[in-house]
Parts: structure tokens; C-alpha cells; sequence
């Protein structure tokens, strides 16, 4: 009980925190979605779509490289790794743009976006992988404080440009400048509060851990990106088999399940270091409180899951612009899709503690490739449905799959932690 009571306390705390990044699409839903017509809300829902699935290769999946890597390092190695990150981040960048450059007509074409703005497209993906690194070290530091800062600064950063530019009569343009402004100046002073200057981005590190970042990234990338990926491949389906505002539609149903996306997340980002503990430690009482703390998660969320979408359906109508309520009927079908996200997360922790970077990316790679499958195969007899349904079956398949890994692997454990399996 103990336990629990602990994890609860910190799960509201960072519910609370995230929910202050969340509040920056509700409370702009009002204004974007009167401000901007469905294509171009269009365009602001892909910009987000591909800064987010950019974001692992812009960063080698370097949040999770230091949440596995943490406990294994003293201060000056870890200030020393994520030196390393923050640099090849840098360098990551500045390629990207190049070949956004070389290739700008080709990928306008693929990804239905603005040609001129790509290069916006890569800059984000730096700005989010940057914002979130800093957050994943303040978790672990157990620095709630500078957490939650981190998050206000953010969204009251964003939300202050965005609604400026808004007024200005920048469109679309202004809302991504705003969104960029406001990651920017929260990650420059959150990396302030653990230490680090503005430098670390661009000063070659003294000693490097180049072989170790770059081989964990590129086995761990398609786990890291599984998210951003299942999103872009929904919105990308969207856009060229149906058009740029069903892209539009979809971003907006997916605004309201966001919403338990905050719990899913606040939840994770408690449990796992609690988690890591006592998997490096296991013994009988330990693995009956891990088994009985998941069996509550799985019972709470699906709770918590439709209360969000009762109170998603009632409130939409008054949120929403008249020309987005089309986006109503499908938010019961983001919020499932959310929720089989979360349990397909919650049992690759235990396979990220043990280090089977391997097996967890190809458990990523199967899902994509599912979700791509089903979504091409159905989206022309359902539409956006199919593709929320292609999401649901693919995420909800892996679980299963992987429900039983983990069943198998608690009934042959001898008692000993398996946390050196694959020290990538």
C-alpha cells in the first residue's frame, strides 16, 4: 500500500505537470479552429506529425539511452553522455537541414507540405528532442521542481507567441513560429537549472561516448519512434487517400485524447524508475507488487479512459469551430487507439529494463508495419475510422503478444536480475 500511495503522489504531481503542456492545444482549440480553415489546421497537424517522428533520428532516441544508462553512471559520466547527446543533436540538425535542401521538391511532394517550410520541420524536431531530454533528466534527478517550471515556462511561452502571431494574421506560419519560440527558450533555461550552458550544443566533448549513443540509437530507433511513426502513418494515409483536411479532422479528434495521454504519460514517468528498482532487486514480495500495481493500471486507465471520452463528446461542441465538429464522432475511436498505446508502452518497460533492444524493436518495426497495412487496406471501405481501427489492432496485437513474454519470462525468473541481457 505503501508503494502505491507513493506512486499515486507522484503520478498526480506529474499529471499536473504535463497537464500544463497539454492545456496549450485545448486552449488554443478554441482560436485555431476558428482562426484557420480544415486544410490549413491541416498543415499545422502534419508539421507537428513529422517534428515529432523526426525527433528520435534528430536524437538518436537519447531520452531513453540516459533512463537506461542512468543508474549505471556517476555525476561526471553522466554529464559527460549527455555532452555526447546534446552535441550529436547539434550535428544531427545541421545535416538534416542539408539534405532538406537537396531534396526539397521530393519530400514536399511525399509529406503534402510546404516546400518552403520543411527546413521548420527538422528545427522542431531538435527544439522537441531537446525540451524532452532536459524533462527526462529532471525525472530522473527527482527535480520536480525543475519539472514542473520546465512545463509552465513552455506553455506560457507558446501559448503568449502563438496567439501574438495569431493576431498579427501570420496563419499557420505564425502558430508553428510561436510553438518554436516557445520550446526554445524552455529548454535554454531548464538545461540552466541542471547545470548546463548554452554551449554544450556546439563544444566537442572531452571524452565521448559516440559508439555507445550512436549504437543504441540505431538499434533502439524504431522503439523510439514507434509513436511518431503510428501518428504519421495515420495523418500521411489520411492526406493522400481522403485529402489535407481529413488530416485536419484526425488532428483534432487526436487533441481530445490527448487528453488521457497526459494520465498514460504522468503514470509511466513515476512508474518506471520504481519500477527499474525493483527489477534490479526482485525477490517474491516485489514481483507480487509489480504484478498488482500493473493489474491496477490496466483497470484505472480503461476507467480513466472513458471518462474522457463522455466528457470529450459533451464539451466538443462548445470548443470546437462549427467546421470541425465533423471531428465528434471519431474521438471514441483516438481515445481506444490511445489507451491499447499505453498498454503496448507499459510492457515494453520491462523489456526496456532488460535491455532487449533488439526484441523491442522489432516488436516496433511489427507494428508499424501492421498499422501501415491495415490502414492502406481499410481506409478506402471506412475512411478515418479505418485508420483509427488499423491503429487500435496494431498497437492492441503487440500487447498481447508481449502480455505473454512477460507472463512467461515472472514464472522462469529464478529471482535474479536479467538487467545486463544486452548491454547495449
Amino acid at each position: 500500500m505503501k508503494a502505491k500511495r507513493t506512486l499515486f503522489l507522484q503520478s498526480v504531481f506529474y499529471a499536473f505537470a504535463n497537464g500544463i503542456e497539454a492545456l496549450v492545444p485545448f486552449l488554443l482549440a478554441p482560436i485555431l479552429t476558428r482562426s484557420l480553415e480544415p486544410a490549413e489546421y491541416g498543415i499545422w497537424v502534419l508539421f507537428i506529425t513529422y517534428a515529432t517522428f523526426l525527433r528520435p533520428i534528430i536524437g538518436l532516441t537519447s531520452q531513453d539511452a540516459i533512463r537506461m544508462r542512468f543508474y549505471d553512471f556517476d555525476p561526471k559520466q553522466l554529464y559527460q553522455y549527455t555532452h555526447t547527446i546534446f552535441y550529436i543533436m547539434m550535428v544531427s540538425v545541421c545535416v538534416g537541414t542539408v539534405l532538406v535542401f537537396l531534396f526539397m521538391d521530393q519530400l514536399a511532394f511525399i509529406s503534402k507540405f510546404p516546400a518552403a517550410w520543411l527546413v521548420t520541420i527538422v528545427i522542431a524536431a531538435f527544439l522537441f528532442e531537446a525540451f524532452y531530454t532536459a524533462l527526462a533528466l529532471h525525472q530522473f534527478h527527482a527535480n520536480r521542481v525543475g519539472f514542473l517550471l520546465t512545463q509552465v515556462i513552455q506553455a506560457v511561452c507558446s501559448i503568449s507567441f502563438m496567439v501574438i502571431f495569431l493576431l498579427l494574421d501570420w496563419g499557420w506560419q505564425g502558430v508553428i513560429f510561436g510553438r518554436m519560440i516557445g520550446l526554445s527558450v524552455a529548454t535554454l533555461i531548464s538545461l540552466r537549472f541542471l547545470g548546463y550552458s548554452p554551449n554544450i550544443f556546439f563544444k566537442m566533448p572531452q571524452r565521448s561516448f559516440y559508439r555507445n549513443i550512436a549504437r543504441f540509437g540505431l538499434i533502439y530507433w524504431p522503439t523510439g519512434m514507434v509513436l511518431m511513426a503510428m501518428g504519421m502513418v495515420d495523418k500521411v494515409v489520411a492526406a493522400h487517400y481522403i485529402g489535407l483536411e481529413a488530416s485536419g479532422i484526425y488532428g483534432v479528434a487526436a487533441l481530445f485524447a490527448s487528453a488521457f495521454w497526459v494520465v498514460n504519460q504522468s503514470f509511466f514517468l513515476a512508474w518506471t524508475p520504481w519500477l527499474f528498482r525493483r527489477l534490479g532487486n526482485l525477490v517474491e514480495a516485489k514481483s507480487r507488487d509489480i504484478l498488482s500495481v500493473s493489474m491496477l493500471y490496466f483497470t484505472i486507465a480503461t476507467l480513466i479512459a472513458g471518462v474522457i471520452y463522455f466528457v470529450s463528446i459533451s464539451v466538443a461542441p462548445f470548443l470546437l469551430g462549427e467546421s470541425f465538429h465533423k471531428a465528434i464522432p471519431f474521438v471514441g475511436y483516438m481515445i481506444t487507439a490511445m489507451l491499447m498505446q499505453g498498454f503496448f508502452f507499459h510492457n515494453m518497460k520491462f523489456l526496456h529494463f532488460e535491455k532487449k533492444i533488439i526484441l523491442m524493436s522489432g516488436l516496433s518495426v511489427l507494428a508499424i508495419i501492421l498499422n501501415i497495412w491495415l490502414s492502406i487496406l481499410w481506409v478506402s471501405e471506412s475512411g478515418l475510422q479505418g485508420i483509427m481501427l488499423a491503429t487500435i489492432v496494431s498497437f492492441g496485437s503487440i500487447f498481447i503478444l508481449t502480455s505473454l513474454m512477460i507472463i512467461i519470462g515472472f514464472l522462469f525468473r529464478d529471482g535474479k536480475t536479467t538487467g545486463n541481457v544486452e548491454n547495449v
